[in-house]
């Protein structure tokens, strides 16, 4: 008898055998069998049995077959194509209109072994064709062989939702760690400034994220952060540096101090080869003027009476080296003025014919913020631009504008 509870294994040339299949226990497998005839169904049932599948039962016509599929749920049904009431291709048509059974593997037995019965069984969504008097090693190999698949999907799928949960929940927690509109409102209404910004990763969780940090009644900081890399990893990054961040909050005040005891931090904490660019800086609405450290970010548009200048000071990312320095740029932000935090996502989006968009267009960009609300004018520019996955960028993207109220 086949062995029909271990993983199948293959013998690539000059290779050792690998086993490319998870091992599946048919034990708990769901069979039903529906025949009209008794002894093909007692025979039906006893190789099932000889093969330790004990969790079947039978139907006698097509009817009763659909309602079983319905309470009993089986894993894979034997299906006889001649029985009275309803035949099998009828049970057939039936089944697969049902969209839950799209994928239940119907194997037929029947003796009308004609090619076009064959073509037709198949076209109504037949699994396998096992012609009748029934050989009991062709069935037990047949039978094994679409259950096995079968379960293995069935497992596949349960993961697939299981981390499609865990992905969504990981995603809803990063989004927490961005200021909600609510806390941009008390931004506006506290210090005269008005926050807007766009953040959208490249996948269900990504490596950029930012934030705003009070540091007294006239100032306020405002950083932004990209992790190098996509997905799981870089997002636990932006936990692990949210947490440090939280922590030194106290001492905001000194954006070049912040980010070297912020990059000190890190280096324990994160891989080798794995690093952060972050841009921090400080608007002091009593003085009118900004305080701007850069570890390897791209270089902040800022723009003052009508005119846009880049910040273009830059140091080493977070996490490289124990004994990188960072220095502040100071200048002056009188009410008006405004300053835009980007992540190298933008820059570097190539629109259809796959020209970059750069940083000219960078400039273009804030040129056009001016107009209307950063956010919603973004998100325009971005449907223009050339993606991978529909509705999702190349890279993570996040886009903080921030202006002084006038008066």
């Amino acid at each position: 008898m086949p062995q029909v509870t271990s993983g199948t294994e293959f013998l690539l040339p000059g290779s050792p055998q690998i086993n490319l299949a998870p091992h599946i226990d048919l034990a708990e497998a769901r069979v039903l069998v529906v025949e009209d005839n008794e002894f093909n169904r007692q025979f039906a049932c006893a190789v099932l049995g000889s093969m330790g599948l004990h969790l079947v039962e039978c139907a006698p016509n097509g009817v009763e077959g659909l309602a079983k599929v319905v309470t009993f749920q089986p894993d894979l049904v034997l299906l006889d194509l001649m029985m009275p009431v309803m035949d099998g291709q009828e049970f057939l048509r039936r089944l697969r209109a049902i969209p839950d059974y799209h994928d239940l593997p119907v194997l037929v037995t029947t003796a009308m072994d004609t090619q076009e019965v064959r073509n037709a069984t198949f076209a109504l969504g037949a699994a396998d064709y096992i012609d009748k008097p029934i050989n009991r090693q062709e069935l037990v190999a047949r039978v094994s062989v679409h259950l096995r698949s079968h379960l293995l999907l069935k497992r596949l799928g349960k993961y697939h939702a299981r981390l499609a949960h865990d992905l969504q929940t990981a995603q809803a927690m990063q989004e927490a760690l961005l200021p909600t509109a609510a806390y941009l409102r008390e931004t506006t209404a506290r210090y005269g400034l008005f926050v807007d910004a766009l953040f959208a990763p490249s996948a269900e969780l990504g490596g950029d994220f930012w934030g705003l940090l009070p540091v007294d009644d006239h100032r306020l900081a405002l950083f932004a952060v990209d992790f190098s890399g996509h997905g799981v990893a870089a997002a636990i990054n932006t936990f692990r540096l949210h947490l440090l961040i939280q922590a030194a909050s106290s001492h905001a005040g000194d954006p070049a101090a912040f980010l070297q005891a912020l990059n000190q931090a890190l280096l324990p904490l994160l891989p080798r080869g794995q690093f952060a660019t972050m841009i921090m800086a400080v608007i002091d609405v009593q003085s009118g003027t900004l305080t701007m450290a850069n570890a390897g970010g791209p270089a902040p548009v800022i723009g003052i009476g009508g005119a846009t200048r880049r910040a273009a000071t830059s140091h080493l990312p977070l996490g490289i080296a124990a004994g990188a320095s960072y220095t502040n740029q100071v200048l002056g932000f009188p009410r008006g003025s405004h300053v835009s935090l980007y992540s190298d996502g933008f820059s570097e989006m190539t629109d259809q014919s796959g020209q970059y968009l750069g940083e000219a267009g960078i400039e273009a960009l804030v040129a056009e913020c001016i107009d209307g609300p950063p956010s919603e004018m973004l998100k325009r520019v971005m449907d223009g631009f050339a993606r991978k996955v529909p509705g999702r960028p190349e890279d993570d993207l996040s886009f903080i504008w921030v202006a002084s109220l006038s008066g």
